[in-house]
């Protein structure tokens, strides 16, 4: 179960130094987004159309670039109202259930149709309905899949180590799993 833990770990760390980097996209977006909104207040006579597009592209990449991180350490939205007064064991056992019934299954096969998504407007040469906004949307397309694919390892990593508190006879600490109700500091 060490090795489990091992590859659960470097799962999360990738899809951490994954999601840290991308969080330099938010500064980008902010400065696209503050371009924007002080070109039109000057009445500069630029291509909007594009800088909004541009701007919805960029939260698109943050989000979909976080969501496997973001499921490793539990940031993602769930109603532990059911689970709050359960033993840890008892919340693993329903993680355990979750992920092989619920969250994998379902992931990976919109994870492996967002493939073809990508393929179909690579190969179509999809672009905006705009005549003047972005081309190439199959690269935003690609970012959502790819963020798909996170989620599909986030999961693995977070299903590692319930099998590893389950079946390995290993603490909480030890498999440093993160499930039902956590206060984090923020």
């Amino acid at each position: 179960m060490h090795a489990a833990l091992k590859i659960s770990e470097g799962i999360r760390r990738l899809l951490e130094v994954i999601a840290l980097t991308s969080g330099w996209l938010l500064v980008i977006m902010a400065c696209v987004t503050t371009f924007d909104v002080v070109a039109r207040k000057f009445g500069m006579q630029l291509p909007y159309t594009k800088l909004q597009e541009l701007e919805w592209h960029f939260h698109a990449a943050i989000f979909s670039l976080w969501m496997g991180y973001c499921y490793t350490i539990n940031a993602h939205p769930r109603v532990d109202s059911f689970t709050e007064r359960m033993t840890y064991r008892s919340r693993a056992w329903i993680e355990l259930g979750g992920c092989i019934v619920l969250a994998l299954p379902y992931v990976a096969l919109v994870s492996y149709y967002s493939l073809d998504f990508v393929a179909q407007s690579y190969m179509l040469g999809e672009q905006s309905d705009s005549t003047v906004g972005l081309t190439h949307r199959w690269i935003i397309k690609g970012v959502y899949a790819a963020g798909l694919w996170m989620v599909v390892l986030g999961i693995v990593s977070v299903l590692l180590r319930v099998l590893a508190f389950l079946f390995g006879a290993m603490s909480e600490r030890e498999v440093k799993l993160q499930i039902g109700h956590v206060i984090s500091d923020v």
